[in-house]
């Protein structure tokens, strides 16, 4: 008889069954839950089998034994033995102990009996992220700063990069799952340990984590923003929200390292503290939990006078680009525009043109890196007559009924004949003197010794921090926060943090390898999710036979097969 064929218990957990044409009853398992991007709670579902109208009892596909048992034992049709399932890993399993006047005439049969499986747990993704935190010295800060409390953030963290921030489900991943370091947690468990956090650990943490890093590197710093339902949460504020999210926000501020591609440290703030005026606190933090000696490379909406003040005084060496409206930027490149695009000022790697010029600005001496790029040139050139075919659409519109603002007095002559009429023309100087300014762009920097072609290098690495945010927001499911209370927020928060952590850095490694940089990282969670730990019923372990791409995965990450059965 199949193996596929035969009957096995009915998983208790996470199944939903739908009717066919034909009166089958098709039983499909939940592998994932989450909410869409309307927020409504959706899941995606996949087929097991279908039911057996006479037992009850599954009769299994393929894709139930990818899910819960790579070696199925077939049930007998009298007395059905359940498999081993995600909810019942953690259950002892019974058996009936023969009469002892028994045991002679079947000793010999025992003997020849192979051990049969017991306990079947994914163990790929869990040894692999043990072995991440044991290498970068994740573990043994955590142990340091949260002794009473390290395995259970750790088993929240790996959880939460596998399978997103939903905790509803946890219960289940510790059954599928093999966690040797800690007990069995469910959602209820996690909201505590998210509460028990204080802000002290957390700045603890911090501070020995920041005195860890192995790399003096270059620091980038952004703000992006977390929206949440919760009326509860003290700093989720209405504000800029960058996902365009009809919802109270709070605002998350992150320090990555540029060379490492590890997030270094972070800070929640209220949702309507505009991102400019926050850096001075982020500085002033980062001095405290001892930053020091790094060069931060920041967006251009950093570009303020108290900004440029606070990083000088803090000593901070930075990177900035330089706001294209502003007076400043226009004086330069008309008075270098000639000198720009020379032979002597090509930078091959990039194939454009960049010019030093010292400058002062809010009475700091500063070196502006003038750069002409022709392909810029001509996005540039696209962009600007659009924008005034929009704007001349809108004067059409508005029909003399309206006064024209200063918006498109920047393109157009307007004639204002009366308070309410007007005709407009468009104003061919200006747009001339735009066009003449296509192409450039400016970066600044307090750092003498940095040359335009180091300085563009840097500022160009700092798309890492984007990519970063856009892992935390979409991969980790951090878009919106699920918590109701300040403290599981803040909790959660940093738990998610953990996860962000050994994403990056696991994801760093992937990148670097030939072999496995092609791989997306969700591709890598899959196969090394099919690694299974097998229990036998002589309660040895095993570990199941590992494919080529296992293999490779496994040494990208720089650990041996060894390290998958000893976690």
């Amino acid at each position: 008889m199949s193996l596929k064929n035969s009957p096995v218990a009915m998983p208790s957990k996470r199944i939903t069954f739908k009717k066919g044409a034909n009166g089958t009853i098709y039983v499909y398992y939940t592998v994932r839950a989450y909410r869409n991007s309307h927020g409504k709670p959706t899941s995606d579902e996949v087929s097991i089998g279908k039911k057996d109208g006479a037992t009850g009892n599954l009769i299994p596909n393929n894709r139930y034994f990818e899910i819960f048992h790579p070696h199925p034992q077939p049930a007998s049709q009298s007395q059905l033995q359940p498999q081993p399932q995600p909810q019942a890993a953690h259950q002892v399993r019974c058996v009936n102990h023969p009469d002892p006047d028994d045991v002679a005439q079947t000793t010999h049969h025992a003997e020849l009996q192979a051990p049969v499986p017991q306990k079947i747990q994914s163990c790929g993704n869990s040894a692999v992220l043990l072995e991440m935190a044991k290498q970068i010295g994740l573990l043994a800060t955590l142990e340091q700063c949260f002794p009473s409390k390290w395995d259970r953030i750790l088993a929240c963290a790996f959880y939460i990069l596998c399978e997103g921030n939903v905790m509803m489900y946890i219960e289940d991943w510790f059954d599928e799952t093999k966690i040797s370091f800690t007990n069995r947690m469910n959602d209820v468990a996690c909201s505590r340990l998210f509460a028990s956090i204080t802000d002290e650990e957390r700045s603890t943490f911090f501070s020995e984590w920041i005195r860890r890093r192995r790399e003096k590197e270059y620091i980038a710093y952004d703000v992006s923003s977390i929206s949440t339902y919760s009326n509860n949460i003290d700093i989720a504020e209405w504000g800029y929200n960058r996902d365009g999210d009809n919802l109270p926000q709070m605002n998350l501020g992150m320090y990555y390292g540029m060379t490492s591609h590890i997030p270094v440290y972070y800070n929640l703030y209220s949702g309507s503290i505009p991102d400019k005026v926050y850096l001075e606190f982020m500085m002033t933090s980062a001095k405290d939990l001892g930053i020091n000696d790094v060069c931060f490379v920041i967006d251009r909406a950093f570009v303020t006078e108290n900004n440029f003040l606070c990083m000088q005084k803090s000593g901070f060496s930075f990177i900035t680009a330089m706001p294209g409206q502003r007076v400043n930027f226009t004086k330069l490149i008309d008075e270098n525009k000639k000198n720009v695009r020379k032979s002597a000022n090509r930078i091959g790697k990039y194939e454009i043109y960049g010019l030093q010029q010292p400058i002062e600005l809010y009475g700091i001496n500063l070196q502006a890196h003038i750069y002409y790029d022709s392909e810029k040139q001509v996005r540039d050139e696209k962009a600007l007559y659009a924008h005034i075919e929009r704007l001349q659409e809108e004067l059409n519109k508005m029909s003399g009924s309206k006064r024209a603002t200063q918006k498109y007095k920047d393109y157009f002559v307007i004639d204002e004949k009366t308070p309410d009429a007007f005709t407009f023309a468009l104003d061919t100087c200006k747009i001339d003197e735009k066009l003449e300014q296509t192409g450039f762009f400016v970066l600044l920097s307090n750092n003498a010794n940095l040359s335009s072609t180091e300085v563009l290098r840097i500022y160009r690495e700092r798309d890492v921090i984007e990519k970063n945010f856009d892992q935390f927001k979409n991969r980790l499911d951090f878009k919106r926060m699920r918590t109701h209370w300040n403290k599981t927020t803040d909790g959660k928060m940093f738990v998610g943090f953990i996860a962000l952590i050994l994403r990056s850095y696991m994801q760093r490694l992937m990148q670097n390898n030939n072999e496995t940089k092609h791989m997306t990282f969700e591709k890598i969670l899959i196969e090394l999710k099919k690694i299974k730990s097998v229990i036998l019923s002589d309660m040895n372990e095993t570990i199941t036979p590992m494919t080529k791409i296992q293999k490779t995965i496994i040494a990208a990450l720089g650990m041996r097969q060894e390290n998958i059965a000893n976690a």
